[in-house]
């Protein structure tokens, strides 16, 4: 092993050579760009167009697979699956993960901790005062705006996923990941850097997403706005028990009138522009995508594996009437079928690749479509918990008024009563199943996960081998040490 070649990539040796493929479907001055495949170290960051390229390359490292793109997902859905979800590929890096049984040599893991602070450390480079001096005030804003918004929210998820749940009350001394806000541009920048603890983690995200949400406008095209950092605030403070704080961002969003519930459930996903529900989703299309999530979800003539396989024990917790419990069986199928057949949140696998005849959601079922990260579903669902936990009013909805709007789009029978802390967080399950949010969901409201209780060592990634090897300053995760 080359600990020194190591020790470079863990501390971020970049050399500002990114893929700045250029989204085909925007004309926006921002997206004007000539497209590059790459930018010379030398010349990177001296003109403003250039700048803005590395931008768009900030947010193409951000939709990898690694991170965002699904792993982020698959690490909450699969370590929080008991009944719900089976894992029936041949892939070993999922089948660890979702046996709560990670080996600190899982890709998977490495991988997603290399490509986080890749993409932290271009927006450490994006943030440098001498780079946004070369810009007018206005793309100055923008940028630093968009910069912080992604570096606050990989720093979010990382904290989540590498160290113990967030305790509301509490210190919070457990150790998260390191905090890096200077750039690594030379060989010379590399230095060693231990983890910080989970309590300033979560103090920079915050920042970070304040800032954003206070530079950014409410409009920015295919990018961050001032909507998407308050969703992720949002997000954030539900998660760290600070409940009015996350009722009033989520409301903020819900109340700017920008956003509308899509017709039905299905809708919002698998869309190739912009659909009226996305907050914030990553660009897709032929030329330029990340299709994990369909590889793993999905099970169609073309499109994905079928690895994901939904059981029947959960379709039935739905209503009759549930739109986002419907079943389009096998005999309504044929295996020509893609995605634009499916009519049903559920469907009978078809694909031929390898796992057809399970169930598969329908919400990752097409390649080329847009990732929807951020919808507005999660809004009213978070402004509901969060006034419900701290017996607030923020917004012009209750709780169960807020629960019913996303019933109502459902199909589902509304509440008739006043909504139980159940009924909200059932109803949350329903809504945002296969999107990433299990797993924190059940830390916070401090559930077991099968056996494990919700602060078990396993239920968090280990520290990746490699990194402990190339860094001193590094402690590893405790119930990996004995393994």
């Amino acid at each position: 092993m080359n600990i020194m070649k190591n020790k470079i990539s863990y501390k971020l040796f970049w050399l500002l050579i990114f893929p700045v493929l250029i989204y085909q479907n925007s004309c926006t001055e921002k997206l004007d760009l000539l497209p590059k495949q790459s930018i010379d170290a030398s010349t990177a960051l001296t003109t403003p167009d250039n700048i803005k390229a590395t931008l768009i390359g900030a947010y193409l490292s951000a939709r990898s697979s690694r991170i965002f793109g699904s792993r982020f997902n698959e690490y909450s859905e699969l370590l929080a699956a008991t009944t719900d979800l089976r894992f029936i590929g041949s892939y070993s890096q999922p089948r660890d993960i979702i046996n709560k049984s990670i080996s600190v040599t899982n890709s998977y893991v490495e991988d997603t901790w290399i490509r986080a602070y890749d993409l932290i450390n271009i927006c450490n480079i994006l943030l440098d005062p001498e780079i946004l001096a070369i810009l007018d005030s206005d793309d100055a804003k923008t940028v630093e705006g968009e910069a912080k918004f992604l570096r606050g929210w990989v720093y979010f998820e990382m904290a989540r996923l590498y160290g113990l749940p967030y305790e509301p009350g509490q210190t919070n001394s457990q150790l998260g990941v390191p905090i890096i806000l200077t750039p690594t541009k030379d060989v010379s920048d590399a230095i060693d850097v231990a983890r910080n603890t989970v309590e300033e983690v979560y103090d920079r995200a915050i920042s970070d997403l304040n800032d954003a949400k206070t530079l950014l406008s409410e409009t920015n095209d295919v990018y961050a706005t001032t909507y998407a950092a308050s969703a992720i605030l949002a997000r954030l403070h539900l998660q760290t028990g600070d409940f009015a704080t996350a009722a009033t961002e989520a409301s903020r969003v819900i109340e700017s009138g920008m956003y509308a519930l899509t017709t039905i459930p299905l809708g919002a996903f698998n869309n190739t522009g912009a659909s009226s529900e996305d907050i914030f989703a990553f660009q897709n299309n032929v030329a330029s995508n990340t299709n994990w999530l369909t590889v793993m979800y999905a099970s169609l003539n073309g499109m994905g594996r079928g690895d994901y396989d939904i059981q029947q024990v959960f379709l039935d917790t739905f209503d009759p009437l549930d739109l986002r419990g419907m079943y389009q069986g096998d005999s309504e199928m044929e295996e020509s079928y893609t995605i634009a057949n499916i009519t049903k949140m559920y469907y009978f696998g078809v694909g031929q690749l390898l796992n057809s005849g399970g169930i598969n959601t329908s919400k990752w079922g097409d390649y080329y479509a847009n990732i929807p990260m951020i919808r507005l579903a999660e809004m009213y669902l978070i402004r509901s918990e969060a006034n419900f936990e701290a017996a607030s009013a923020v917004g012009p909805n209750t709780p169960t008024q807020d629960i019913n709007v996303i019933r109502a789009r459902s199909l589902a029978p509304a509440i008739a009563g006043i909504v139980t802390q159940a009924e909200i967080r059932q109803e949350r399950y329903w809504e945002l199943c296969w999107e990433g949010h299990r797993l924190h969901d059940l830390k916070r409201w401090n559930l077991n996960i099968g056996t494990d209780p919700y602060n078990a060592g396993n239920l968090i990634l280990p520290i990746p081998f490699r990194e402990m090897e190339a860094n001193d300053l590094l402690v590893q995760n405790a119930w990996y040490t004995s393994k």
